[in-house]
């Protein structure tokens, strides 16, 4: 009964295994995936960051979302984290950095958006007041799921002038092993400050629009501008959220299976030992039955 027992285990124990194998190769790929994704949108963010540098330093031309209000007192946090599990410590990382930013500004009110069933609760466990809710994007993020999550925040920056800035707390994507939690200005918009926040390739000739004319006017094109560059920066910082919740899947399934693979080990170990010990009962069994009968 015992080996049947240990059997039945092991047989358990290999079907987490390849479940988890299957979870890492997936998760493997849609990392893969993001991180190209990411990448494919560089030399647009980096454009669209040189012309408002243009516009905004060298033509020094202003927008309601390049100034700081000097009255604010509120902020609006907008939490990326995932809607699924199994993803190691990703949740509780930006759980941690939400609860360092809520501590470092005390008796400031602050309100969130959250991206991700997990941000819900992120939210929940630091009493922050949820305002948007966003659950149920794709895999990968379309146009219009990003549009709407940024719709929602500079509507919220823009009707209410109480707030003084929007940040975003997410997890920054450095390598297939490393990734790392934290919380960044969004509004008002720094270019310097975001460029290097998003690790965008210096250009050396970025001066060189001062020769161009922009129609219908400057201003119009430096309105048409903020919106396109904020939408970059969002939809970036959703990507690199979206490859680090997958690297540190990645790890956490193949640490399951490292560990599924040890314990099958071990069990096949106690069933031989186990099958030894009734063989060797049921040898002692027969000689001692021969022994009484003689």
């Amino acid at each position: 009964m015992q080996t049947k027992t240990i059997k039945q285990k092991m047989k358990s124990v290999q079907n987490i295994g390849k479940i988890t194998k299957a979870m890492e190769m997936i998760s493997v790929s849609k990392m893969k995936k993001s991180v190209e994704k990411r990448a494919a949108s560089d030399i647009f963010a980096t454009r669209s960051f040189e012309l408002l540098e243009n516009l905004h330093v060298h033509r020094q031309l202003s927008h309601p979302f390049l100034e700081e209000r000097e009255t604010g007192t509120r902020v609006l946090m907008v939490i990326i984290a995932s809607n699924k599990g199994l993803c190691g410590g990703y949740n509780m990382n930006v759980s941690k950095q939400v609860t360092n930013f809520v501590n470092e500004h005390p008796g400031t009110s602050i309100d969130a958006i959250v991206v991700g069933k997990q941000s819900e609760r992120i939210a929940g466990r630091n009493n922050l007041n949820v305002i948007a809710s966003f659950t149920e994007f794709s895999d990968y993020f379309t146009g219009g799921e990003v549009r709407s999550l940024l719709h929602t925040v500079t509507e919220a920056y823009r009707s209410d002038e109480s707030y003084r800035q929007v940040v975003v707390a997410y997890t920054k994507f450095v390598s297939s092993l490393s990734f790392e939690a934290r919380v960044i200005p969004m509004i008002p918009l720094d270019v310097d400050r975001t460029e290097k926040l998003l690790s965008l390739k210096e250009q050396a000739d970025k001066k060189s629009l001062a020769q161009y004319t922009f129609e219908p006017n400057e201003q119009e094109v430096l309105d048409t501008v903020v919106p396109a560059v904020l939408m970059t920066v969002i939809y970036q910082l959703l990507l690199e959220s979206l490859a680090s919740e997958h690297s540190a899947r990645v790890m956490a399934m193949r640490n399951a299976s490292d560990n599924a693979s040890e314990m099958l080990e071990d069990l096949r170990l106690n069933y031989n030992r186990a099958r030894q010990a009734s063989i060797t009962q049921e040898i002692a069994e027969i000689v001692g039955g021969s022994s009484a009968m003689s």
